[in-house]
Parts: structure tokens; sequence; C-alpha cells
């Protein structure tokens, strides 16, 4: 195995990285799983709700440890839900340095796949490997019936995403315009975050397709423009 490992039909953004993800006030776990892709810990669990930026930041670490070593990305909650199971899924990758398993809550009322997950755990151990889980929850709140397992998450280093303040959702719109080459008023950040989908993801897709609508419009970036393009906005 060499580099990136990635199940069939499953494909990483090109926009997934540290770089393009807005810290706010998760700077800490996000400098951790910078630090993952070059060693310790053997063992991480990132959790938190819907919308922080999970399966960004481990698609983005998977990046850049593939850079240096053989890693996989497993997107259990997707695999599962196309009919995959836990040998065909986990199978193999104790031969990785480091496997990132996302949405690990998707599997934990399985046995089957419990035991499979508490296997390659024991096994990337073993071989000095390492892993990162991500999970909607802190180990001690996930419904995990099997103790071994629960033992093991129990020694992750555990650090939990936070939702964006207001003020960070700015800071992330005004960010991503400055991405792409763009001045973006203050008072169209915030017309913009009174009238968009609040989850980071929305927001990000809103500059991008403001930056597209500013190039063909050739216009100025202005409160006036943006307030015309959301009114003509499907």
């Amino acid at each position: 195995m060499k580099g990136l490992q990635l199940p069939l039909g499953v494909q990483l953004p090109d926009t997934a990285s540290f770089e393009t993800y807005y810290a706010g006030p998760n700077a800490e776990a996000v400098a951790a799983l910078r630090a993952a892709a070059d060693g310790a810990p053997p063992l991480l669990l990132l959790y938190g709700p819907a919308g922080t930026g999970k399966s960004h930041l481990l698609q983005a670490l998977t990046r850049v440890a593939a850079r240096s070593a053989a890693c996989a990305y497993v997107p259990l909650r997707e695999l599962r839900a196309e009919g995959a199971g836990p040998a065909d899924t986990l199978d193999g990758l104790e031969q990785a340095q480091l496997v990132c398993l996302d949405d690990i809550d998707a599997v934990l009322a399985q046995p089957d796949w419990m035991l499979a997950l508490l296997r390659l755990l024991d096994a990337l151990r073993t071989h000095g490997r390492r892993a990162v889980l991500a999970a909607p929850a802190a180990p001690e709140r996930l419904a995990l019936e099997l103790p071994d397992l629960r033992t093991r998450l129990a020694q992750a280093a555990v650090y939990g995403l936070k939702p964006l303040s207001d003020h960070d959702r700015t800071g992330l719109l005004l960010e991503r315009a400055r991405a792409r080459g763009l001045e973006l008023p203050e008072d169209a950040a915030r017309y913009l975050l009174i009238r968009l989908p609040r989850d980071p993801g929305s927001l990000v897709a809103a500059i991008d397709r403001l930056d597209r609508a500013l190039l063909s419009a050739q216009r100025k970036l202005t409160l006036t423009f943006v307030q015309q393009w959301l009114k003509d906005s499907p």
C-alpha cells in the first residue's frame, strides 16, 4: 500500500484541506489533527454536531498524511448505506500507517461491525500505527455495547468541535471571499448571514457562487450587488 487509499467510489473533494477550514473556536482540535499527520497520538477521536466540519478535517488530514505515508479515508456512513459490510470495508486497513474512520456512529449498533472495528484498532496499535475517528459525541456518550471497544475509545485523545458563532460565521465569509480575491464589505457579509443557511458548507458555497456572478456581471462587490444577486437567485 502506498500513499492514499480510498474505497471504491469514494473521492476526496478538492476543497478538503486545512487551509480551507475556518477554525474559529476549534483551533486546538485543528492543531492536534495537523500534528497527527506526522505522528502521535496513536488514537484520536474527533467529535461534534453536524456542520462542524469533522469530515472536512479527516479528509484534510488524509491528504496531508498521504504525502509521506500509506493512509486511508473511510466514510463509514456512506459505505454502509451502499450495502458494504465490515469485511469489505475494513479488511486490510491494518497495513496503513494512518486510518481515518468517519462517522463511526453509523456502524456502532451492529455487532459484526463493532467487532471488526475493535480488531482493526487492536491491529493498528500492535503494529505501531494510528487511527483517527469521527463521531457526533464523545466516547462516553456513544451507544457502545461492546465493552472492549468502549475501553479502546476511552484511551483515545479526544477533541470536541464547537459550532461557529455568528461572529465566526462572518469571519468565515470574509476569509473565504479574500481567498477568492474578493473584498466583501462587512455589511454585505452580515446580510448574507441573515438570509443564507447558516452551516459553513452553505456559506462557503454561496461565496463561490457570488464570485462567479461577479465575473459574469463585471460588477464591483457591494451590499447593493449582494442584495440584487440574492433576489435574483433561484
